[in-house]
């Protein structure tokens, strides 16, 4: 298992100074109400490069996620990317806002930085295919595996005298 501690020594106060680091690691307890990211599931190719303020962190995570469907409810898998361009903040540089990541000693954190990035992209509302029926309102069955037996117009009774209204007024206008 990967640390998502980076040393940053040998390139801290170098300016222009890089190296590439990839990232193969857990990224536990980053989860939605219907996504979790799976074990040991985020990858990325880092570039780390020294600046005059800090340490700037580029690259595109990605992280495989273990999903429900908001309409069915089973479970399926997905992937999610996200662009990142990161600022570490050098220890006695003013930060450009109080949210910056910040340099521990010679070493930075990436968790917080790719649990940021990696959460804006969890789905709210992940559908396992467009296709996807859901389940019947009424009984619960499986509308992908097949057709249950209850009355689509099914209509709730406090609605009757509306009905009835609707009914009079259309056989008035023929």
């Amino acid at each position: 298992m990967q640390s998502l501690k980076i040393s940053v020594a040998q390139i801290l106060g170098r300016p222009g100074t890089q190296k590439e680091i990839p990232v193969v690691a857990p990224l536990e307890g980053l989860q939605g109400p219907l996504a979790r990211v799976a074990p040991e599931s985020v990858r990325a190719e880092l570039r780390v490069e020294a600046v005059v303020e800090g340490v700037l962190v580029t690259g595109r995570p990605v992280a495989t996620l273990e999903l429900e469907c908001a309409r069915c409810l089973k479970p399926f898998g997905a992937e999610v990317a996200s662009e990142v361009c990161e600022l570490f903040v050098a220890p006695g540089t003013e930060a450009p806002d109080e949210d910056a990541y910040r340099i521990d000693g010679l070493e930075i954190d990436l968790e917080p930085m790719l649990r940021d990035a990696l959460g804006l992209e969890l789905p709210l509302n992940p559908i396992c295919s467009k296709d996807c029926k859901g389940l019947c309102a009424h009984c619960g069955a499986d509308l992908n595996v097949g057709t249950c037996d209850c009355r689509d117009d099914a209509t709730d009774p406090r609605w009757a005298p509306l009905e009835e209204l609707k009914a009079k007024l259309q056989e008035e206008r023929t």
